[in-house]
């Protein structure tokens, strides 16, 4: 397996990782560090999933936004991550006959467990994008086949509404006007 060319890099700011080549910016900034967590075949089903689900939904109907995968978050000077998935409202985004182009902080943020980075997660990342403005956080859980849903009722405030969908459940979200998925749909293959 090869190594990931930046792995380890360390002394970036989040001006400096976003001047890196688009290509090799698959990974996190974490205090002027290069972290890489290469994803497995479980997250990146859980991930293409819920990707095709939200771009159909927003393909419905005009102004529903759009969801992007490779769009970075900044969270300070010298920390920043590339989630998972993303959701921004379509103000954030470009006019339909524009390149495609996301502004300002996503309202809605999708990070995939994996065994190693959980605990980092749930605590660091949970607080990180409560405080630059995201909305709404879903952690999805290949292994529990679950998604727990953290909600803050305003902009750079803290998640104070946790809501958990288990198998058989269904995914909603007061940001997604008429979304709805089955719990069980985001780990099928």
């Amino acid at each position: 397996m090869t190594e990931h060319p930046l792995a380890g890099r360390s002394g970036l700011s989040w001006e400096e990782f976003l001047d890196l080549p688009f290509e090799t910016r698959n990974c996190a900034l974490i205090d002027g560090e290069i972290v890489v967590n290469s994803p497995n075949a479980s997250h990146e089903l859980c991930v293409k999933n819920l990707l095709i689900v939200l771009t159909a939904w927003h393909r419905e109907r005009p102004g529903r936004g759009e969801a992007s995968t490779q769009q970075p978050v900044g969270i300070t000077a010298r920390r920043g991550y590339q989630p998972d998935l993303a959701w921004y409202p379509s103000e954030q985004c470009s006019p339909p006959d524009e390149p495609a182009r996301f502004t300002g902080v996503p309202a809605l943020v999708v990070e995939v467990f994996s065994p190693s980075t959980r605990r980092f997660d749930l605590v660091r990342k949970q607080h990180d994008y409560a405080a630059v403005g995201v909305r709404e956080l879903w952690f999805v859980d290949p292994d529990e086949r679950s998604v727990l849903q953290a909600r803050s009722p305003s902009a750079a405030g803290a998640f104070t509404e946790l809501v958990e969908a288990g198998p058989g459940g269904e995914l909603r979200s007061p940001l997604l006007e008429g979304f709805s998925l089955p719990v069980d749909a985001v780990f099928a293959r």
